[in-house]
């Protein structure tokens, strides 16, 4: 590990599959997200999960954020415009690695403002934790935080189609 921090994100669709966006130097932001996109197709085996974080991370700094599009690279990947509306189908998990541990933090999609880290819940695992372990708390945020979200929108769609009948 030759960098001080990786990190990457994680969207989680509402079928589970993962869709991991690595970091890399920026110019304009010193670091941000860079043109590489690794999918994980469920069901996977925890031991791919964790196989698969890997691989995102790995791909961290293989090349510098294109500093030249004002877009995100989910922006441009789900083809939507605007962070909040690209975001908006997926629950984020953020995922920092350094020499000593991995910061594991999820986040809750926020419909104007995209997905919101909540500090409360943040995972701390040591970089040589037990196979498994990893996989468990990314599954534990996607029955909490996806399924929690997908019951409040649901909620909030209702409520507003009970308005437009009002």
């Amino acid at each position: 590990m030759d960098r001080e921090f990786y990190t990457i994100s994680v969207y989680v669709d509402e079928n589970e599959n993962l869709i991991g966006i690595p970091c890399g130097e920026s110019d304009k932001y010193g670091i941000a997200d860079i043109d590489t996109v690794l999918l994980l197709k469920a069901p996977y085996t925890d031991k791919a999960l964790e196989n698969y974080i890997e691989k995102v991370i790995n791909a961290c700094y293989t090349k510098k954020h294109n500093d030249s599009v004002d877009t995100s690279t989910i922006e441009r990947y789900t083809k939507k415009k605007g962070f909040a509306n690209a975001t908006k189908d997926f629950t984020m998990i953020s995922i920092v690695k350094t020499k000593t541990n991995y910061s594991l933090m999820p986040t809750f999609n926020d419909f104007e403002r995209g997905p919101l880290a909540i500090d409360d819940d943040e995972h701390i695992l040591l970089t040589n934790y037990r196979e498994g372990e990893m996989a468990e708390v990314i599954r534990g945020f996607i029955e909490i935080y996806l399924k929690a979200n997908m019951f409040y929108k649901e909620k909030a769609e209702l409520e507003a189609e009970k308005n437009n009948k009002n």
